[in-house]
């Protein structure tokens, strides 16, 4: 009767994966991802440098903009030791200038949001980030929290096991070492249960401080399906993240950037104009009529030898961009190659969850058949408690595998570029 439980207790803690926890308040996947969107402090950090990008692009704009001036002035002689006059000097002046053409007076505008546009992937990309560790650390808490109700269980079967064994001793029909042996075994499944306790703690902090909350404010997380699995295939998954993963987008402006800078350095051999006008009014010194005057004038400037310099920023911004192509390809083969590394990753993780399954089946059955033949004396006490390891190595193995396929699963998605 007891293993009947023992495997009733089997089935319903695999409905666990698949139930939402009973009691206290619960945060879902969703919700946990939302606060730590919302409150993450390397996230705000984040948007206050891309609010200073944006900034810096709508300031790139003043430049085109005409630059106006006003002044006005009064005068007089005196008082310590020439003579003071009855009338004071007087003058006002209205100026308006317009830069025409300068090197790097338009580029830099387009510069200006390509690293507004670089701030937005660098953005977007810690977004993902944090997204998917915020789901690898769900999945890690439900992990322990399964492994911990596994130890228990298991636990509560030693105890029932060493229960009946003390009557067996006392009657004679066991020996006092199989109770040893089995209380040695309780207190193993008892020193895996206090770690793994700690671990589902350590993981529990960890996710608070991701969402920006106090490390040892309590966490309860729903439970969701972890057999389902929603992967594209490599090749789907190896467009998307050319075109939509961030780090990857981010290199690639960079490239544009550095084009952009090289264009300023050519720019620096062209010549700067500029055009003025100004209007000022005075009272004359001999009658002390009102005087108007005014003026435009049209600039034109260029520099014709700076000792080569202008060439060597050439030079430079050159290499810039051969080294932001380098970059991008060096970074390209670092995501194909953990992109690959993933999807080998997730091949591994199914075919280990078929043979999981096959074992924990074959386990079950045999602490079956073994427990029999040790309530008839058929086995002994070390062979019953290798089937009762076996199981739980089984479960314990299958439970990590489900896991372990969705954590990758995630980090699927942050290399695609989509979470």
């Amino acid at each position: 009767m007891k293993y009947q439980k023992y495997r009733l207790g089997c089935v319903l803690l695999f409905v666990m994966l698949f139930a939402i926890y009973a009691g206290a308040q619960t945060l879902s996947l969703q919700q946990c991802i939302e606060l730590a969107l919302a409150n993450n402090i390397d996230l705000q950090k984040s948007e206050l440098s891309l609010k200073q990008a944006s900034l810096s692009s709508k300031q790139s704009w003043s430049s085109l903009y005409p630059g106006v001036t006003a002044s006005a002035s009064a005068s007089n002689s005196g008082p310590i030791v020439s003579e003071y006059e009855d009338e004071w000097n007087w003058s006002a002046g209205l100026g308006v200038s317009q830069k025409i053409y300068s090197p790097g007076l338009y580029t830099n505008i387009s510069l200006a949001k390509a690293n507004r546009k670089t701030a937005q992937f660098s953005n977007v990309a810690l977004q993902n980030h944090i997204c998917a560790t915020v789901e690898q650390l769900y999945y890690q808490i439900l992990t322990a929290d399964t492994l911990v109700s596994v130890y228990k269980a298991n636990i509560r079967l030693s105890e029932e096991q060493m229960e009946k064994m003390k009557r067996m001793v006392d009657l004679g029909t066991k020996r006092e070492s199989d109770l040893l042996k089995s209380q040695v075994q309780k207190g193993t499944f008892e020193a895996q249960l206090i770690q793994q306790i700690e671990n589902l703690s350590s993981s529990k902090r960890e996710l608070n401080i991701l969402m920006g909350r106090e490390p040892n404010e309590p966490v309860q997380i729903v439970a969701i399906p972890v057999d389902q699995m929603d992967v594209p295939s490599y090749e789907e998954s190896y467009a998307l993240m050319l075109d939509t993963n961030p780090s990857l987008k981010q290199y690639e402006k960079q490239i544009d950037i550095e084009g952009l800078s090289l264009r300023i350095a050519k720019e620096a051999y062209l010549p700067s104009a500029s055009a003025s006008y100004s209007y000022s009014q005075s009272n004359s010194a001999y009658d002390g009529s009102v005087v108007d005057n005014d003026q435009i004038s049209l600039r034109l400037s260029m520099d014709l030898f700076d000792g080569f310099s202008k060439c060597q920023t050439v030079q430079k911004a050159k290499v810039g961009v051969d080294n932001a192509k380098l970059d991008y390809e060096a970074e390209l083969r670092d995501l194909t190659q953990s992109l690959l590394n993933k999807y080998n990753s997730l091949n591994t993780q199914n075919q280990l969850l078929k043979i999981h399954q096959t074992n924990l089946t074959s386990a079950s059955k045999d602490l079956e058949v073994v427990s029999k033949q040790y309530a008839s004396g058929l086995a002994s006490i070390l062979d019953l408690m290798d089937a009762q390891v076996s199981v739980l190595e089984s479960q314990i193995n299958l439970l990590s595998d489900l896991y372990e396929r969705k954590s990758i699963e995630s980090e699927i998605f942050r290399l695609i570029g989509s979470r």
